[in-house]
């Protein structure tokens, strides 16, 4: 029998009988059924696995591809080079790994980022293995993996990361972790430049860690730890380090770190240094301490000056018209002006800004004035050095606020050397310029220029202790008798009073410098002109209103020995009612008065006389708005005399009925 094909050959299944036929045809089928079954499992992986598998020839074109995604909806890819999807400065790194492949018939791998013809930019790690039948070679698979989110959260994380460190290093915080289970701790190289280590130095174990503690906190951090170990809540800790002046100060923060079962195996958290914190408290605290001392010192000075306002111009008076015991009037005349004078220095407490109707100077002359004087008081015992003052020739200041001030801090300078062996026994005045942007590192609220005055001695120094409370009022550290403990304080206010500060910087054994530092106001040709006094004419009439009677009288006896036609009245509806009787050239206003304001006084006599010059004469160290001339109680002959002078100077034309 031949064959359907023309064969002479006859078929095997011709040969076999009908059992094997059928044995062979089962057979065939559930091999048939099989291969079915894992190209569909096969197929099904293909397109539902999340990679993309492809098959390329070896010229690497495109012969397979097992999906194709959205983006590319262009041009079928199969028959492409599969250089085509990526950009040109990655195909370099995809030959290689392919040529690779293909040579050593080994797997490879690389990555690239692809690009779909919308525009899409995709990260892909592509792994390349050779297809082989038999010995020969006849192709490459390539499995595509999408790694984009991956990327995209590395990239995250580390932008993350690399914020965490901008805001960790503005914020000076260091971090900290400590693994209570295995007792590891680590440090980060912040906190370990906080505490003066290198990063390989840091602390390994708890021990280590209190070993950094000062030894009289190292009780209280570790219960503080124990706690926060216990509860797993672990409040701030504040922690001083170092002795004074080089004390730091440290606030440690953290959290619980937990096991999967939320059991608390250790702590982590971060450390923050607060010294400059610390110091800029302090210093608020003493400005408050100060002012509260002002506010108290200003309601005594303003009584005490009017006790005095009645004595010093009596003495005065006495003096020159006494020819016996002249001397006892001399010594209570001095007695008085030195009671004035403290009182002054209390005042300045009290004052909140500098007072626009003080002479301004330049800071050059009142330097040279203020240690002229002190040279003369010194004799040859102290030497007072006058260092480079070019910074202070055109700056103008409050000529007397400065010049007291400056005076004062001599008095201490020399205090501090007189003692020693020459030539340490000198006092160095010098002065800088202190521009915006190192003014406001040295004090957070400075604003423009300024000039700073270094009044430096090589005494025995202060230790920090004392150096903090050397602007307090009434602290000494000098013998009885010698010093009031308000020099330091008066010119701390002088500063403050003109928007200034006054600083120390001393050691022990080194020496004390004070900083001075005012406000850079450059003086101009108005600022230095010297007005001349009026010629000498008809007789000036001051009407002086005091509630004080012995004030009243005493103010118009010195007066008329200056030769001014004097009245006075004892509130201000009589002063008000006497200018209306009898117009005034000048009229001399008590500040504080019962009855009627002297505010409404004011008002009501430059209603009446809108040119009038009007003192307002004080025992507070504050302005009176309005005023043409403020003169503090109590106010000798040549204070009151000059105070009428520059009224008269400032009155624009003789008042009405005058």
């Amino acid at each position: 029998m031949r064959s359907p094909c023309g064969s002479a050959r006859p078929l095997d299944f011709m040969a076999t009988n009908d059992d094997d036929l059928t044995a062979k045809v089962a057979r065939l089928e559930a091999e048939l059924a099989a291969a079915r079954a894992e190209r569909l499992m096969s197929t099904t992986i293909l397109e539902t696995a999340p990679v993309i598998v492809l098959r390329v020839s070896l010229d690497f074109t495109i012969e397979f591809i097992s999906r194709v995604l959205p983006e590319y909806s262009g041009a079928p890819l199969v028959g492409q080079s599969v250089f085509a999807f990526a950009e040109v400065d990655q195909h370099s790194t995809m030959r290689k790994a392919l040529e690779a492949a293909r040579d050593t018939r080994l797997p490879t791998s690389y990555e690239t980022v692809a690009l779909a013809p919308d525009g899409t930019r995709d990260w892909y790690v592509t792994t390349v293995g050779p297809i082989l039948d038999g010995d020969a070679l006849i192709g490459l698979t390539l499995i595509c993996t999408n790694v984009s989110r991956v990327r995209r959260a590395e990239a995250e994380l580390k932008d993350s990361h690399a914020r965490l460190e901008v805001a960790l290093d503005a914020g000076r915080v260091g971090l900290w972790r400590w693994d209570a289970m295995a007792d590891e701790v680590e440090w980060d190289a912040r906190l370990c430049a906080m505490f003066g280590l290198d990063p390989a130095q840091g602390p390994k174990r708890r021990a280590d860690w209190m070993a950094l503690v000062p030894a009289d906190q190292q009780e209280r951090m570790s219960q503080h730890i124990d706690e926060a170990l216990r509860s797993g809540n672990y409040p701030d800790y504040e922690l001083a380090v170092g002795t004074p002046p080089d004390r730091r100060w440290f606030i440690v923060r953290g959290g619980p770190r937990r096991a999967a079962d939320g059991r608390v195996t250790g702590l982590m958290g971060g450390v923050l240094e607060v010294t400059g914190l610390r110091v800029l408290e302090e210093q608020v605290r003493q400005t408050q301490k100060l002012e509260a001392l002002g506010q108290l010192s200003a309601g005594i000075a303003h009584n005490f000056n009017n006790m005095l306002a009645a004595i010093v111009p009596v003495l005065e008076l006495a003096k020159q018209r006494v020819e016996a015991d002249v001397d006892l009037f001399e010594q209570a005349l001095q007695s008085a002006s030195r009671a004035a004078d403290l009182v002054k220095d209390l005042m300045f407490f009290s004052r909140r800004s500098a007072d626009p109707h003080r002479v301004q100077e330049p800071l050059e002359t009142v330097v040279r004035r203020a240690t002229e004087l002190c040279v003369r008081t010194f004799g040859q015992l102290v030497h007072v050095e006058l260092g480079d003052l070019r910074a202070a020739s055109e700056v103008l200041v409050d000529g007397a606020r400065t010049e007291q001030a400056l005076v004062n801090l001599l008095v201490n300078a020399r205090d501090a050397v007189e003692k020693l062996e020459s030539p340490r026994r000198t006092v160095v005045v010098s002065a800088n310029a202190l521009p915006e942007a190192a003014a406001r590192a040295a004090h957070d609220d400075a604003q423009g220029e300024y000039v700073e005055l270094r009044v430096a001695d090589r005494g025995a120094g202060m230790d920090e202790a004392t150096r903090q409370r050397i602007f307090e009022p009434f602290f000494t550290t000098k013998p009885v008798g010698r010093g009031t403990g308000l020099g330091l304080p008066t010119a701390w206010a002088a500063a403050k009073a003109q928007g200034g500060y006054l600083t120390c910087e001393s050691s022990p054994s080194v020496g004390t410098t004070f900083v001075l530092t005012l406000p850079s106001r450059r003086c101009g040709a108005a600022d230095l002109h010297e007005s001349t006094p009026p010629a000498a004419g008809a007789v000036v009439r001051v009407l002086v209103i005091d509630d004080e009677p012995f004030v009243l009288r005493s103010t118009i006896a010195l007066l008329e020995h200056l030769g001014y036609r004097a009245f006075g009245a004892s509130s201000g509806e009589e002063g008000v009612r006497m200018a209306k009787a009898e117009p005034a050239d000048v009229v001399v206003l008590d500040r504080s008065m019962p009855g009627q304001p002297a505010s409404a006084t004011l008002a009501e006599l430059r209603s009446l006389y809108p040119g009038l010059p009007i003192i307002a004469f004080s025992g507070l160290a504050e302005d009176f708005e309005g005023a043409t001339v403020q003169l503090t109680k109590p106010a000798t002959l040549d204070q009151l005399s000059r105070a009428i002078q520059q009224a008269l100077e400032a009155r624009p034309s003789r008042p009405e009925g005058g």
